[in-house]
């Protein structure tokens, strides 16, 4: 989001007898949230201001100011007309928030993200939860409380579908059936024919093999075409609903306590603001990530389409080369935090280069590997490298290590560090004989009677 590019440039020297600039981040929340582990509130292993803390504790000890609110609108001062019928801008403008408010600017950092879609299924949007913000985490962290208190009353039986088979539903299936335990069946509910298509083999193995030894029923080649009210009488929570499903040979329409979504992401950049936008409606840059004809414009993360300088400038040769090489394909990054947070870096460093007169340096992406929860203690970190993945406790340490580390500020990082050893500690002398033993080594059993003995 736009809070890393906003720090970035706090952090970062001027010239001397350069006038630094006033830097305003406006966010339509009070918090930031950090929404990789989003997971860790479903499954109550974090409070609320470790994955979402409120802004104004993150820049209390920085010189950004924080403005909260929507922004409705993009008005460029002096918009100029373009040779395709689009508007384009050489210089500052202002945001027109829902409120009414406006918020004057020399120069712009777009980075928006997306919010969850029903992708066009009737009645995702009413019956399902998603898991995009901090308020969706909260809602289904108290539907699992609510079905484990439920069903665990009366010997199991509940019921949670998770719609999504990609790793983000992989990771919430993992993280809700650690969850509930006995006291319900989690089927994780994907179109293809397997679970995180496109995903490093091992990775996928590792999650597999989690996901079993969880207990998660995976159901393949079936598609959610429906989501309405329970018919259940027996399934009166407030989150009960039904859900219809097709596969190549037929379709049923089932119970569940809770249905959890986990496919479909929209980008916020509405039609009205002035940036030229791709079929996806990302706002489309150049490999600076300067908006296409807005000089003073940035765009970054999920919200804008960017690609490397190279495979542009690779097709654009094939392109002019008469006709007799066909272009290749250029690839879009891929949208994840990964390429959002370096992003953040360029964009803070092209703006100030663009201020100082400095030349602009081109995104490059440095895939780091892939990371993903299974549960508490357990977790899947695909390295960069080939096809090596480790998992279990090691990876879900190295996940731990690794959003730490990308968390926004350095007072943030302390308190987290602090509070997280504090439980580590406490963790290992409750939970630790038991993952040993699971390991399959030979712990003593200090509580024995000849042991206190």
């Amino acid at each position: 989001g736009g809070l890393y590019p906003a720090l970035k440039l706090d952090s970062l020297t001027w010239p001397a007898g350069a006038q630094k600039p006033r830097v305003t981040l406006v966010d339509r929340s009070e918090r930031f949230v950090f929404k990789p582990m989003l997971y860790e509130l479903v499954n109550e292993s974090m409070s609320d201001w470790e994955v979402a803390p409120r802004f104004t504790e993150l820049l209390a000890p920085t010189g950004v100011a924080f403005q909260r609110g929507v922004a409705k609108n993009i008005e460029p001062a002096a918009p100029m007309p373009m040779r395709d019928g689009s508007v384009g801008s050489s210089g500052g403008g202002a945001v027109l928030l829902e409120s009414g408010e406006r918020v004057e600017y020399d120069w712009l950092v777009v980075a928006v993200g997306t919010a969850t879609s029903d992708i066009g299924v009737p009645g995702a949007r009413e019956h399902a939860i998603p898991l995009s913000t901090l308020e969706d985490a909260q809602r289904m962290a108290a539907a699992m409380n609510g079905v484990k208190a439920v069903s665990s009353g009366a010997g199991g039986g509940g019921r949670v579908a998770v719609v999504g088979g990609g790793l983000a539903g992989v990771e919430l299936a993992g993280v809700v059936a650690e969850r509930l335990g006995d006291a319900a069946t989690v089927e994780l509910l994907t179109p293809g024919t397997g679970i995180m298509v496109g995903s490093p083999a091992g990775q996928r193995e590792a999650a597999a093999k989690s996901l079993a030894a969880s207990g998660v029923v995976v159901r393949a080649g079936v598609r959610a075409k429906r989501v309405g009210a329970s018919r259940d009488p027996k399934k009166l929570g407030s989150t009960a609903a039904s859900l219809t499903l097709a596969s190549k040979v037929t379709e049923t329409t089932e119970d569940y306590d809770v249905v959890c979504w986990a496919v479909g992401q929209r980008v916020e950049s509405p039609e009205s603001w002035p940036f030229p936008t791709n079929d996806r409606s990302k706002i489309i840059t150049d490999a600076t990530l300067r908006v296409s004809g807005h000089a003073r414009v940035f765009a970054l993360g999920d919200v804008a389409s960017t690609t490397s300088d190279a495979a542009a400038a690779a097709a654009s040769d094939a392109s002019s080369n008469g006709g007799f090489a066909a272009a290749p394909p250029v690839m879009a990054f891929p949208s994840t935090a990964q390429v959002a947070f370096q992003q953040a870096d360029y964009a803070a460093w092209n703006l100030w280069s663009s201020l100082n007169q400095r030349p602009l340096l081109p995104f490059k992406y440095q895939h780091l590997g892939d990371m993903m929860v299974l549960g508490k203690v357990n977790g899947a970190v695909a390295l960069p490298v080939g096809d090596a993945t480790i998992d279990g406790p090691l990876a879900a340490l190295l996940r731990r290590a690794a959003y730490l580390y990308r968390m926004p500020t350095n007072e943030h990082r302390a308190k987290l560090a602090s509070n997280w050893l504090q439980q580590s500690a406490q963790f290992a002398v409750d939970e630790g004989p038991g993952i040993l033993r699971g390991l399959g080594l030979q712990v003593p059993d200090f509580t024995s009677t000849g042991a206190r003995q």
